[in-house]
Formats: C-alpha cells, structure tokens, sequence
C-alpha cells in the first residue's frame, strides 16, 4: 500500500509540471485550452513541490507528510478550477490524496 500511495503522490506532482511548461512555453501542449501566465505557472509548481516533497517525508515517515499533502491538494483544487475543461480529472487524484491524508494526521 506504500508503494501506491507514492506513486499516487509522485504521478500528481509530476502532472502538474505541464502547467509549468505551458506558462514557459505558450505553443507547448497545443491542445490545452487555456492559456497560462506566469504567476499561474508558479502556483502549478509550488502545487507540484508541495505534494512532491510530500511524497518524500511519506517515504521517510515523517510526521508533516499530511500536511504538506494537504496543502498541495488544496492549491491544486484550486489550480483545477481555473482550468477545468484540461484538468477536470485531477479532482479524483485530490480526493484521494485527501482522503488518504486527513486521516494520517491522527
């Protein structure tokens, strides 16, 4: 079950890096629909950093994994909404890392 929930963490953190590319690189992914400036593309990073460096303290046991998951999939949620028609399906990858780290805070 460790090994899934990394790889759930690893893979969403990974697929917010394309909000990144296309804030850099405008003709990158010409089938996303909506354009993406800058400020956004940092908050798909920090979104990207946030549930990935939660994946690392999940790997090393640490405590603060939850809440740095938490974060993440709430910025993300966030980052979603703007860009729903692209991203629509990255609610189910938030619901599941919040619905595997709230209970983990306990």
């Amino acid at each position: 079950m460790k090994v899934l929930i990394s790889i759930l963490l690893l893979t969403h953190a990974i697929l917010h890096l394309m909000g990144v590319v296309k804030a850099v690189h405008e003709d990158f992914l010409p089938t996303l629909s909506r354009s993406i400036n800058k400020l956004e593309g940092m908050l798909w990073l920090t979104s990207a950093a946030l549930i990935f460096i939660a994946d690392v303290y999940f790997l090393m046991a640490s405590d603060y994994w939850p809440i740095l998951a938490i974060i993440g999939a709430i910025l993300s949620q966030f980052l979603i909404t703007l860009n729903w028609q692209d991203a629509k399906y990255g609610t189910i990858l938030n619901l599941l890392i919040l619905g595997i780290s709230f209970p983990a805070l306990t």
